[in-house]
């Protein structure tokens, strides 16, 4: 919102748009932040290795001073410095969990895990990025479930089962260390929920 009345926006590219399966470097897409609230344009860089040395799987990043044409307005008209941000897709699964299986999800508008019954179709906020099966839908129910309904006793015992503790301990760390005040502990988005086909468990990625 700071950037639009500007061009230096930020960007979206999808190598797939119009050439069907055409990806650069094994990727689909990729994300242009243009830093408009971090004037040492470093911030996102230096934060991805902390979230993945705190064991959660992050975004590689590069830097790319970006040029824009306009036909009729502009013609290659210095942007400026923007961070290259990898986008979290089925390639980013694979790479990081050795499979592109599994419901991802990226959680807006909802806060926190909240259950909103047990209708599939009330979970629209939780913006799964495919579309769910069955026991993976009824996986996520079960688990804001567990958290909004089960009395203390039950929440210890179960919560393990469905969530990677280590790991969510570690994300939390993360963002702790790194005051992030625009992800899961104070804006409520700006996070992925995957669940991971080979533990049935979910995690948490920057």
């Amino acid at each position: 919102m700071l950037s639009a009345a500007g061009r230096k926006r930020p960007f979206k590219i999808d190598f797939n748009r119009f050439v069907d399966g055409q990806k650069f470097h094994g990727m689909q897409q990729l994300n242009l932040h243009n830093n408009v609230m971090d004037p040492t344009h470093v911030r996102q860089a230096l934060s991805y290795p902390v979230f993945q040395a705190a064991g959660a799987a992050s975004p590689r990043t590069a830097f790319a001073q970006v040029f824009l044409t306009i036909t009729g307005e502009s013609e290659r008209e210095f942007l400026g410095l923007y961070t290259l941000v990898e986008e979290i897709d089925k390639s980013f699964l694979r790479r990081h969990f050795q499979t592109d299986k599994g419901l991802l999800l990226k959680p807006e508008g909802t806060q926190g895990l909240e259950y909103k019954g047990e209708d599939w179709s009330d979970y629209a906020w939780y913006e799964a990025k495919s579309k769910p099966k069955k026991e993976e839908a009824r996986r996520l129910i079960e688990l804001t479930r567990l958290i909004h309904k089960a009395d203390d006793e039950k929440f210890r015992k179960e919560i393990g089962s469905y969530l990677d503790l280590d790991q969510f301990a570690g994300f939390l760390a993360a963002n702790t260390l790194l005051a992030s005040m625009d992800s899961f502990l104070t804006q409520v988005h700006n996070y992925y929920l995957y669940l991971n086909p080979k533990t049935n468990r979910f995690v948490f990625l920057p």
